[in-house]
């Protein structure tokens, strides 16, 4: 925790220009900053005060539980959940980190929901459990059984009865809804049917958050993003969970351009940025990019590239295929 230096990535609310005034008191680490007095802190980053002890906790929690484990991660490492896609367990390095936030963004027709579907099979194909968060009612019985159905292995019925129970699906239409669900997964309630969690997927945060669109006021939509990344943050530590969120790419247009908020967001290199408000950009671990094939517009293959990562190299990319048979 002393030598773990604070940046924007580690929680929402320490935006770069809260990192800025800090600096400027010279709390650069996360030991130093949960150190100084909640007081203290308010004066020098204007937050409210629920917001530090959020923050502070949060921290704490993090850091503290990975330094006192050190050693015992150091000889155990974790090990990844395959996506049963060759190229993209090769992009992840081996496949999803449990304990890891990752998000799928990309334009409209991208693919997003057909990659998790995929990915979603694969890993009840191991035995494991997912659960499936539908907002947009994209989720598909039919096309996932077809999915199962044209993997590796030919599934008798009765296998193919019991894979398709490990994947608990659930259709949510509003953002409380989806905070409560979160919040109590985070809480174990899992845990009480013996359900060994392993991956969790939302599908996806865009078409909730737009309800607030037209609000004449951010705090409710950012205060419910604030509680629902600190419950994912929570769930994936100490649950080893791996986490799928879907996002969608919105291009930058030049009257937003002119804007002296947007025009500072990071943009990746074909001009897009993630939905949700710059608020939310350092909020998952990893995100990547799925994008068409500019080269072969009329064919399957779209790219997945890395965006951003704390632990994968920044524009690393690969290419999938599309088909009935789910990405391959």
């Amino acid at each position: 925790m002393a030598a773990t230096q604070l940046t924007a990535d580690l929680h929402p609310l320490l935006t770069e220009y809260v990192i800025k005034k800090l600096q400027k008191n010279r709390l650069t680490t996360v030991y130093s900053f949960v150190k100084v007095e909640v007081e203290q802190l308010i004066r020098i980053t204007n937050l409210p005060a629920e917001s530090i002890v959020l923050v502070k906790n949060q921290l704490i929690e993090r850091f503290a539980g990975q330094y006192r484990n050190a050693q015992a991660q150091a000889a155990q490492p974790p090990v990844r959940l395959g996506t049963g896609i060759h190229s993209v367990d090769t992009l992840l390095q081996g496949g999803l980190v449990p304990g890891h936030i990752y998000e799928f963004c990309g334009e409209s027709g991208t693919g997003k929901t057909l990659l998790c579907m995929t990915i979603a099979a694969n890993v009840v194909l191991q035995r494991c459990t997912v659960y499936y968060i539908d907002t947009k009612c994209d989720f598909s019985g039919q096309k996932m059984q077809q999915i199962l159905d044209k993997g590796q292995r030919k599934l008798t019925e009765q296998e193919l009865g019991h894979t398709m129970a490990r994947i608990k699906v659930e259709r949510i239409f509003s953002p409380e809804l989806l905070v409560q669900v979160v919040e109590e997964l985070t809480a174990g309630k899992h845990l009480e049917t013996g359900t060994d969690l392993k991956l969790l997927i939302i599908d996806s945060l865009p078409s909730l958050w737009y309800l607030y669109q037209d609000s004449q006021s951010s705090v409710e939509p950012l205060g419910l993003l604030t509680k629902l990344i600190c419950s994912l943050r929570k769930l994936a530590t100490q649950h080893s969970v791996a986490i799928v969120l879907v996002n969608l790419a919105v291009r930058m247009v030049e009257a937003m351009g002119g804007n002296s908020v947007e025009g500072k967001r990071k943009l990746c290199p074909n001009g897009n940025y993630p939905a949700l408000g710059r608020y939310w950009e350092s909020a998952p671990g990893t995100r990547l990019l799925l994008e068409r094939n500019d080269d072969q517009p009329e064919s399957i293959t779209h790219l997945v590239q890395v965006w951003k990562s704390n632990y994968l190299r920044t524009g690393e990319r690969t290419i999938v295929r599309m088909t009935v048979a789910g990405v391959r």
